[in-house]
């Protein structure tokens, strides 16, 4: 099998490089001007495909190829600039973050240092996860994504070298496979469809495919294009590889402008647009006008070779603006973050990454993969240890036990095994005593599940046995539009029907999820009507069917939601401003009311209908005419913007008041 020579040094590549760089640190840094910049890795995806591809591809087909130098150079290529960027992580901070934000960035730490950071971020998706901007190392997901791909593939290659089957047939099995997993699954959960490489390796061959063609059959390929394309011309090559390069610039720019994540499923079918893109990219090669012309430019190229520490640089600095600060960086310190992530990424290629790529002992990897997994046992080292919050002298214990993502965990709030086992496969399932029926049903999302604890000193109210049942983002109601909310939904509330035990039925949940489940996403039952007809529509069926069965029914009015984080108010060890805690810990009352009004007509024009079930309104707890206080009698009332942690549900108990 001879083997098209075509693969030297490419500097169109580079400047794809370049390309997808800029849309994601562009999108990170100023997400509402290219909503659809995260289409970058998707176009880095294909690119690393076509690469390492060809890398293998040319050493099986002359016989030299091995596993432990391919995985050497990968070592070389992606380690140094990795291990710059998490020693910078873990020592800034160490000087600048709180217990709870340390913790979290030594498992991540961790996580990054043995490539499986996408695992870890898919199980912690979620109403109790950290935002996305607040976890420094987030953007390591898709290296890990490829480091998995990386040790399966090469294996899969040699394996149908040696048993004769054709390579480019392994290459496309994998890759209907994979993308048929991806159709199947991105409704039923998107999350793991985003983060697993079973599911995002359809990308990474595409651009195998791509190495294979320009290998082995780019002439085939060519006469098959030029037949579609019908090109007789005698600079037929040459037209063709500008229809490529202009179909590929085409599709990428179309997903960039029109792409939103709040719109559509992705990846889905929707990252065929931007793989698609890029591969046509590839294939055009220096023929094309704009390959030769803009991909090519000394700019271009020079952005592209630094691309790979920018893309660890710039996410970090990002991050830590948003962390350190009370609300979002101005625009100017996020440009200062872009600016200064550039120079960083240069100097990491030209005094790190340049210094140990290209040395031959084999020490150099060695050394390489053990510092690796010295910084991630350190990583390690800081989760265990809760984030050393005795290096902060003004932390507060609220702030360590009461605020971030592991308090409610901590708490042991979410689900009980016991109850799991009796009522099946809930995120939140909680009961007062599992060996008698229950006599309440609180059903909903994290904002039902928040107000367990101060429910339980409520028997007047729940009977003495209450029980919670909810599933994240899912609203309490029969017939829910999302349908993996349908069915655990459906199954609770008919429980509390058919349940003579369960007399009262406590219903509650996030604003945002009660609002914009509707008006931001597709529907299914109610397609052809307004999309807050289609809510009250089926708020009446949920009230009425409860009633019918003789069900107290309690609404309960969602919490003020805070406008900044409640970590924000402890005292953090530097920030730019020099204000170091916000004051007041409150969000002012007209910000609430005005986050609350369409969620409130629509509440209460459906409630008036059904003047025996009771409403609880929870904001006078929190608010007073100026303010909604996070904290309350010297205590932190709430885990993150959004959630009360345990002692603010306690706290709201007591002020339990129906109208």
């Amino acid at each position: 099998m001879s083997h098209n020579p075509h693969l030297n040094y490419r500097p169109d590549i580079d400047g794809l490089r370049a390309f997808a760089i800029l849309l994601v640190i562009i999108f990170h840094a100023y997400p509402r001007l290219l909503r659809g910049g995260f289409i970058g890795v998707d176009i880095f995806f294909v690119i690393s495909g076509y690469l390492i591809t060809s890398i293998i591809l040319k050493g099986v087909s002359q016989g030299n190829f091995s596993l432990v130098n391919f995985y050497g150079r990968r070592i070389k290529r992606i380690f140094p600039a990795l291990l710059a960027v998490l020693l910078f992580c873990l020592f800034s901070g160490w000087l600048i973050l709180l217990a709870d934000e340390y913790q979290q960035l030594g498992k991540h730490t961790a996580a990054g240092s043995v490539y499986i950071s996408n695992f870890i971020l898919a199980g912690e998706a979620g109403y109790f996860d950290t935002s996305a901007e607040l976890k420094p190392l987030l953007h390591l997901w898709s290296l890990s994504i490829e480091e998995q791909f990386y040790m399966v593939f090469p294996f899969l290659i040699l394996l149908s070298s040696t048993c004769r089957i054709p390579i480019i047939l392994t290459i496309l099995t994998c890759l209907l496979l994979s993308f048929s997993l991806n159709i199947y699954l991105i409704e039923q959960d998107q999350n793991s469809v985003f983060f697993y490489p079973q599911t995002r390796s359809w990308e990474l061959l595409i651009g195998s495919v791509i190495a294979y063609i320009n290998l082995y059959a780019r002439p085939q390929f060519d006469n098959l294009a030029h037949t579609l394309f019908r090109q007789q011309s005698p600079n037929k090559d040459k037209h063709l590889a500008n229809i490529l390069s202009w179909l590929g610039f085409t599709l990428i720019i179309t997903a960039w402008v029109f792409f939103n994540t709040k719109k559509i499923l992705f990846p889905g079918a929707w990252a065929l647009a931007p793989s698609i893109g890029a591969a046509c990219l590839i294939l055009a090669g220096n023929k094309a006008w704009f390959n030769r012309h803009i991909l090519s430019s000394q700019t271009a190229i020079f952005i592209g070779l630094i691309s790979y520490p920018l893309y660890l640089w710039h996410w970090p600095l990002l991050s830590y603006l948003q962390i350190i600060e009370m609300e979002k960086p101005s625009s100017g310190l996020r440009f200062t973050a872009l600016l200064l992530s550039g120079i960083l990424a240069w100097l990491t290629y030209h005094f790190i990454e340049k210094r140990f790529r290209y040395r031959d002992h084999w020490g150099v990897p060695v050394g390489l993969l053990t510092s690796l997994f010295i910084v991630g046992a350190i990583g390690f080292q800081i989760y265990n240890q809760q984030g050393y919050a005795s290096r902060l002298p003004d932390y507060s214990n609220w702030d360590a036990g009461e605020i971030g993502i592991t308090a409610w965990q901590k708490n042991n709030l979410i689900a009980q095994q016991d109850c799991l086992d009796q009522y099946g496969d809930y995120v939140f399932c909680l009961q007062q005593d599992s060996q008698k029926p229950p006599t309440a049903l609180l059903m909903g999302d994290s904002h039902a599940n928040h107000l367990y604890p101060g429910l339980l000193n409520k028997p007047f109210t729940t009977g003495g046995n209450l029980l919670n049942l909810g599933v994240s983002s899912c609203l309490p109601f029969f017939n829910s539009s999302d349908k993996k909310c349908t069915s655990s939904t459906n199954k609770a509330l008919n429980l509390a029907v058919n349940t003579p035990s369960i007399k009262t039925v406590i219903l509650s949940s996030y604003i945002d999820s009660f609002t914009d489940k509707y008006s931001d996403t597709p529907m299914d039952s109610y397609s052809e009507k307004e999309p807050f007809m289609a809510l009250e529509t089926i708020m009446r069926d949920t009230f009425q069917r409860l009633l019918k069965a003789n069900k107290q029914v309690i609404f309960v009015l969602d919490i003020p939601k805070l406008d900044f984080r409640p970590i924000a108010c402890a005292k953090r060890p530097w920030r730019i401003s020099g204000q170091t805690s916000k004051t007041p810990c409150a969000t002012q009352r007209n910000k609430i009311n005005d986050h609350q009004r369409k969620y409130r007509e629509i509440v209460f024009q459906v409630l008036a209908e059904f003047p025996t079930i009771q409403v609880w309104d929870v904001t006078s707890a929190f608010c007073d005419d100026q303010y909604c206080w996070a904290i309350k009698d010297n205590k932190m009332l709430y885990r993150d913007n959004n959630h009360l942690n345990k002692a603010g549900s306690i706290y709201l108990g007591n002020y339990f008041k129906l109208q």
